[in-house]
């Protein structure tokens, strides 16, 4: 155990050094009684991995790192119509133009901001959302109907 607390230390030393040098962040690590898995936060309790495995949060803690995975698919955006937001939870639907629903959490950003820009927006309003990873929204544009 303490050479895992050690390697924690050293991964969060250097992720904040070179956070504060580039200003760029990626992915993020989930660290559990099992290990740490590198992903993406999805939701307010669930967890990506790199290989697309869901996880609870649960008890673990997540921390940012400028660590990538190896490789991934990205979507770079959605259009379509918001079918239904959730703006306590960060978490909208929208239904693009293949008529798929798509439901994705949006980050948390500083100072609550996204909640807010959830509760401007309403069912069947137009927009465009970038998808840097499967299940979460990176930014949204709107054109209100």
């Amino acid at each position: 155990m303490k050479k895992r607390g050690s390697l924690l230390i050293a991964l969060s030393l250097l992720s904040a050094l070179l956070f504060q040098e580039t200003g760029a962040m990626a992915e993020e690590i989930l660290i559990t009684n099992n290990g740490i898995h590198l992903g993406w936060v999805i939701s307010k309790d669930r967890f990506m991995t790199c290989r697309k495995m869901i996880m609870e949060i649960g008890e673990g803690s997540v921390e940012k790192i400028i660590d990538r995975c190896p490789s991934f698919d990205k979507t770079p955006s959605v259009k379509g119509l918001i079918d239904g937001i959730d703006a306590s939870n960060q978490v909208l639907s929208i239904r693009d133009e293949g008529g798929q629903v798509q439901t994705l959490f949006y980050f948390e950003t500083a100072g609550g901001y996204a909640q807010a820009q959830l509760r401007d927006l309403e069912k069947g309003d137009k927009v465009t959302v970038t998808v840097p990873v499967p299940g979460r929204a990176g930014s949204i544009q709107s054109e209100k109907r």
